[in-house]
């Protein structure tokens, strides 16, 4: 990808490029070629250059320029904006996505050529290039190389300027915007400015504290709906004169539209406003197909960029300053078509200025006039400009677009710095940048589907019956993947030397199908409540497979566990008494929870130090079976950490007389949700963007989502368990004969699971922020973390509808209830009735958090292909 131009617009180019790259999960190799052209924003501009809009309308993807600058002035340096546009390459620079590249180049592009469905570009070959090029460096109408008797000074860089001296009468051609910079940069003897008009530019309007929103928008209306252009004069005409009338001035507004005015201030005023703020409606009006009906429009155009874009106060007052003193003479100003030699001699100019710059739309000479020149692209009739679709295509080609000053005429109102009157670049980086086919959430994170899941999310009429007959939403299990996670640990224990047993974690899925699988393939259960526990032995899982981990275990809990020899994880010494206490002449196997040494690994409020478990002795009915620990987050490193302290501990018990048989690791064994570790990357580097202020946040009210499972992570399960007894703690365990608990939820669960939901409604927020309603809760796919980060999955026989970026929301009556909280972009548009499928979520996802607030009744879950669950039986 080339864009052609390193100036505002190139800037705004690649920002868009690169943005939308970053939120579609798109690889992109942009170079910028700055063709070395006129630099209307140079760092070494005299600090007089003013820029000609108000700066409050300035902002690139850093941010806002007065925000940056820390200061208010409305019409500040032109030098100061070149910083603030170097600042915005220099950070967009630091924030390009890992999948892409932007390379600056300096140089000038002289021709394009098309080689194999590509577009070589000097040293370049593009799938897509993009022309900015801004103002044309010369013209066949510039005085440059004319022949004239006096030296001829073009007025770009400044420095071209310092050979004019104060004895020095100084013609200048040209009385617009580039001879108030002139003026402003030198200190001749006299400025004698010449034009084919005679006029000067009028000193930009203000309202003044003047209120009329009302009128301006009215005028908009009336300028949007003219047929014609004498239609679209009367409703100038209309506007400006209740201007006037609302501010209580007079003046003859027909003439300052028809230019034949000389002296009507309040006029000019009236007309200047309605022209410039009613823009947006021109702009809308005048662009595109919309210019061939209004002949003469152009004409137009040009007599009133007089009144509505003149120079800024302080300019204004600087020339007439200059006037008032002499220092420049308006004795000759209309005499801008008379031969430019015989002028200079009759004058005694010793210095010309030429102050016309080359003129917009394709200027001969240029890169853009020579791709005219070999039918690549061409000059809309009627205008000036290349002629181009709404997304800057240039007709006639699909890779080849151009923004800016080479199309005026085709687009109104090409002014650099704005980026509200047209939205060409970004409907232009939306073609270059199509994304994913697909429903993704911004930026993508795709889904790894298991077989199962991938068949029911390909089979809408399947996905609305589960609905129509279990409810919105259901939770649809699969208990297949288990075994295969449950081998991979078995397997990677055992190929380190060591007996690993797993237990399965209850509380991540309430599913009875998952306790039965377990079950049958001779592995355990760990739970955490008395119904769990129920539930448990009532599925027939003996209460030697059972670990109870509960963090809090009332005594009817423990009395239950102790009936069934089920192992109790004992979470402080305190607690063993207890269980002690109740064990009376039964038997209790326990195994006491250690906490680590918070040197080493975050503080946990589970177990006891091994130095405060050391000394336990034997108590009545309690026997010490193993050792138990409860970590947060999922390093190896940490729990090989707590493996070795747990083996020093067994070996302080067994002296004790303690027969320790394992050491249970419990959860955190560690899963990835996605495929594509880029991905993962990708989603960083876009929130960094977000936080660093640079992007436009993709999730609810900027939320940062400072706490998320790592989606993506590696190693997981078999590997990473190798990890963990790597460097000799494999060996410590066996060295004592002892197994490897594991106690995982999520992992087990991985590929087991995919809640559907139906779309309920499709609508705007109050502030037009598009929504999508499903039928369900935000607490039906929720964990104590800020948000599920894999892509929902758009199940659909509808035909294709309009493109959609929007939030899932759901049924609690909040305004945050939200089902995911990255924006979701639906290419082919969404409907009531379709399903979003939220895949792989039974880890967890489903069931830690589901509340039946307002009475609305709890997900019903069913083994795939299609029967209840006995949670729900």
């Amino acid at each position: 990808m080339v864009i052609i131009g390193g100036g505002p617009r190139g800037l705004w180019a690649a920002e868009e490029l690169l943005g939308l790259a970053r939120e579609r999960g798109a690889a992109l190799d942009v170079h910028v070629i700055d063709d070395g052209g006129p630099q209307a924003y140079d760092p070494g501009q005299p600090e007089e250059w003013l820029i000609n809009v108000r700066a409050s309308v300035i902002r690139t993807g850093l941010g806002s320029f007065d925000e940056w600058r820390g200061a208010a002035d409305p019409f500040p340096p032109r030098r100061e904006v070149a910083r603030f546009l170097a600042a915005s390459w220099e950070e967009l620079a630091q924030h390009v996505s890992p999948r892409c590249t932007l390379e600056r180049h300096e140089g000038r592009v002289e021709k394009l050529e098309q080689r194999d469905g590509r577009w070589a570009v000097g040293g370049l070959l593009a799938d897509e290039v993009l022309l900015a090029t801004g103002h044309a460096p010369t013209w066949p109408g510039s005085l440059e190389h004319a022949d004239l008797p006096v030296p001829v000074v073009m007025p770009y860089p400044a420095s071209n300027l310092a050979a004019i001296g104060p004895e020095d009468r100084v013609l200048v051609r040209g009385a617009a915007l580039t001879f108030i910079d002139v003026v402003r940069a030198c200190d001749p003897a006299v400025f004698l400015p010449v034009t084919r008009t005679g006029r000067l530019m009028a000193v930009k309007p203000e309202f003044d504290g003047l209120e009329a929103s009302d009128i301006i928008a009215d005028g908009k209306a009336l300028l949007a709906d003219a047929p014609d252009t004498p239609s679209l004069l009367g409703a100038l005409a209309v506007t400006a004169r209740r201007l006037l009338e609302r501010a209580g001035r007079t003046g003859d507004v027909d003439a300052v539209l028809a230019g034949t005015d000389r002296d009507e201030p309040d006029a000019t005023w009236a007309v200047g406003l309605a022209w410039r703020e009613c823009y947006p409606a021109l702009v809308d009006r005048a662009s595109y197909a919309g210019r061939d009906s209004l002949a003469g429009f152009g004409e137009l155009a040009r007599r009133l960029e007089r009144v509505a874009f003149g120079p800024p106060p302080e300019a204004a007052e600087h020339l007439q300053d200059l006037i008032d003193s002499g220092k420049v003479d308006l004795t000759h100003l209309g005499r801008g078509t008379e031969d430019l030699a015989a002028l200079v001699r009759e004058l005694g100019a010793t210095v010309v200025v030429d102050a016309v710059i080359p003129p917009p739309g394709v200027v001969e000479g240029t890169l853009e006039h020579r791709l005219v020149e070999q039918g690549l692209a061409r000059i809309r009739p009627g205008t000036r400009g290349l002629d181009v679709e709404p997304d800057g295509t240039v007709v006639g080609q699909t890779s080849l677009a151009a923004v800016g000053r080479v199309t005026e005429d085709v687009v109104l109102g090409n002014d650099t710095l704005s980026r509200t009157l047209h939205d060409v670049i970004p409907r232009w980086a939306r073609r270059v940048v199509p994304g994913p086919a697909e429903a993704h959430g911004i930026p993508p994170l795709t889904a790894r589907l298991e077989p199962w899941a991938a068949e029911l999310s390909a089979d809408p009429a399947r996905c609305r019956e589960l609905i129509a007959e279990f409810g919105s939403p259901v939770n649809v299990l699969h208990p297949g993947p288990m075994l295969a996670n449950v081998t991979e640990l078995v397997d990677a224990g055992a190929s380190c030397g060591v007996d690993t047993r797993i237990f399965f974690a209850r509380k991540a899925n309430k599913g009875l199908v998952f306790v039965d699988t377990v079950r049958d393939a001779g592995h355990g259960v760990d739970v955490a409540s008395e119904r769990e526990l129920v539930q448990v032995l009532d599925r027939g899982v003996p209460g030697d497979r059972i670990i109870l981990s509960a963090a809090v275990k009332p005594d009817r809990l423990l009395e239950l566990a102790i009936a069934h020899g089920v192992t109790i994880s004992a979470d402080s010494r305190a607690e063993l008494h207890r269980i002690s206490a109740l064990a009376g002449e039964r038997t209790a196997h326990v195994a006491p929870r250690v906490a680590p040494d918070p040197a080493t690994m975050p503080p946990t409020r589970f177990g006891e130090r091994v130095a405060q478990w050391a000394g336990t002795g034997k108590l009545p009915g309690v026997e010490i079976v193993g050792l138990h620990v409860h970590l947060h987050g999922y390093s190896a490193a940490d729990r090989s950490a707590a493996l070795r302290e747990c083996c020093e501990l067994s070996d302080l018990l067994t002296a004790a007389g303690h027969t320790l048989s394992f050491i249970d690791l419990g959860g955190g064994v560690p899963m990835s949700y996605l495929d594509d570790p880029a991905q993962w990357r990708d989603y960083h580097a876009a929130r960094r963007a977000v936080l660093d202020g640079v992007a436009e946040p993709f999730t609810w009210k900027a939320d940062p989502l400072d706490n998320v499972y790592p989606f993506h992570q590696s190693p997981v399960r078999g590997e990473w368990l190798r990890e963990v007894l790597a460097e000799g703690v494999a060996g410590m365990l066996t060295d004592r004969g002892l197994r490897l608990h594991l106690e995982p939820g999520r992992s087990l669960l991985d590929g087991c699971g995919m809640i559907l939901a139906e779309v309920a409604f499709v609508k705007e927020r109050s502030d037009g922020l598009p929504l999508v309603g499903l039928a369900m809760n935000r607490t039906q796919c929720r964990t104590t973390s800020d948000d599920y980060l894999v892509d929902p999955l758009h199940v659909t026989d509808a035909p294709d509808g309009e493109e959609v970026e929007a939030y899932l929301v759901g049924a609690y009556c909040i305004e945050d209830e939200l089902i995911l909280r990255r924006r979701i972009r639906f290419p082919r548009g969404v409907r009531p009735g379709d399903t979003i499928a939220i895949p792989n979520a039974a880890g967890y996802f489903m069931h830690i958090l589901e509340s039946a607030s307002h009475q609305i009744p709890l997900a019903r879950n069913v083994v795939w292909p299609g029967t209840l669950d006995d949670i729900d039986a």
